[in-house]
């Protein structure tokens, strides 16, 4: 129960200075559980899996913490050598990940929520279901809410349907198609529940 109670301190205390120090937030971040949690579940992950994956969706941007903010909140186009310091920020959060022991079991879903089903992604460059299932999910529905929902520094860019046409664009390049075809079954769904609570009142 005590080491319980420090993994909860830990991770809680790592969720506060992402939020403070990165310009994510913590309605995003519960966003990003709720939709990776259903994704999740109709691909019936066992429940250990479920478990990594509502952590990996608070978790997985932990590395900016280390990137300048400036960097971070720019609203023109990145410079090169600033793109390449954002794309070390897996490789960070994997250092941090693996230093905890409490969250160590995360830290290559970490490293890995970058990559692409394709192979063109980074750090590693890895191609298809050699990238961790959770990381791929992650991809999935962290893309599609920076699409629906505006940042801190910039507006929202798709509205739901034209978000979902953009990740069936990406898939089989940036996504697992399989995964993708679950994800907008999905967001039908809620869109189609949305419309008829709507006619209900």
């Amino acid at each position: 129960l005590e080491r319980k109670s420090i993994s909860s301190s830990i991770i809680s205390s790592l969720e506060r200075t992402l939020w403070e120090k990165s310009h994510e937030t913590e309605e995003h971040a519960n966003r990003l559980k709720h939709m990776a949690l259903k994704l999740g579940n109709t691909t019936n992950l066992p429940e250990s899996k479920l478990d990594e994956l509502s952590l990996l969706s608070t978790l997985h941007d932990i590395g900016k913490i280390a990137i300048p903010e400036n960097i971070l909140i720019k609203k023109d186009k990145l410079t090169k050598k600033e793109w390449e310091i954002i794309k070390r920020h897996p490789e960070i959060g994997f250092n941090i990940a693996s230093s905890s022991f409490q969250i160590k079991h995360m830290a290559e879903a970490i490293l890995s929520h970058h990559e692409r089903w394709d192979g063109a992604g980074y750090p590693q460059g890895l191609i298809g279901k050699d990238i961790p299932i959770i990381s791929r999910i992650l991809a999935i529905v962290d893309t599609y809410d920076v699409l629906t929902h505006a940042r801190s520094y910039r507006k929202e860019i798709y509205k739901e349907e034209a978000a979902m046409e953009e990740i069936k664009r990406c898939s089989g390049t940036q996504f697992d198609p399989e995964l993708v075809d679950k994800f907008i079954r999905i967001i039908n769904d809620e869109i189609l529940a949305k419309t008829e609570e709507k006619s209900f009142k």
